[in-house]
């Protein structure tokens, strides 16, 4: 199983704690005015497609660019190194682009638990799989470990239904800086340990 099928951020979790609490990612903040637009898409694309279950907060749409892990508890050393891997990632703003939505396999049936499937945005080849690469090898150089084939995405969703591959009007924003969050799972909390600008293009 790739590490992406294994770790999907803010997949809605039981009401008792979870053993790792403490999730490190790094992602693409929605800026507040691209976030209605977005959100008209996810009710849009929920009704189609039958999906009833958890809907994401238009304040917490995001894209993942990298995850780094999930713990029992944060480490400053693994912050830190984190944290260092993000200032070595540059590059010039850009277009995040969508084009098709999709489901991701998420968690399992397990104990008679239903499945929870992420609904998510697929972002489109070009810079911003550009940025998750960077990032990944950044990490790697500094003794985490990455994703070799992560593939970006916003989630708007989880449900137990699985939806195909489908094409969507197209959709972005641009981006202009990336962060390191640290998620209390369980919680619905999220902490921007840094950000990083994204350069003006010349």
């Amino acid at each position: 199983m790739s590490r992406q099928q294994e770790f999907d951020f803010g997949i809605p979790l039981p009401p008792k704690q979870p053993k790792r609490p403490d999730r490190l990612f790094f992602a693409l903040l929605l800026e507040a005015k691209y976030r209605s637009e977005f959100w008209a898409l996810q009710r849009r694309l929920c009704d189609i497609n039958g999906i009833t279950g958890s809907l994401l907060l238009k304040e917490r749409f995001h894209v993942s660019l990298q995850h780094v892990g999930d713990y029992k508890r944060l480490r400053s050393k693994t912050e830190f190194a984190a944290k260092r891997s993000g200032r070595l990632v540059e590059m010039t703003a850009f277009e995040v682009a969508f084009h098709h939505a999709v489901s991701f396999p998420g968690r399992p049936v397990v104990k008679g638990r239903p499945p929870s499937r992420p609904f998510v945005l697929l972002a489109d080849n070009g810079p911003v799989c550009e940025l998750s690469r960077r990032i990944g090898t950044a990490m790697k150089a500094n003794g985490l470990k990455s994703a070799d084939y992560f593939v970006p995405h916003m989630t708007l969703a989880y449900d137990e239904k699985f939806v195909p591959r489908q094409p969507i009007d197209p959709i972005g924003f641009v981006a202009r800086e990336f962060v390191l969050s640290h998620s209390l799972r369980g919680l619905t909390i999220y902490k921007d340990l840094n950000r990083w600008p994204l350069m003006a293009a010349l």
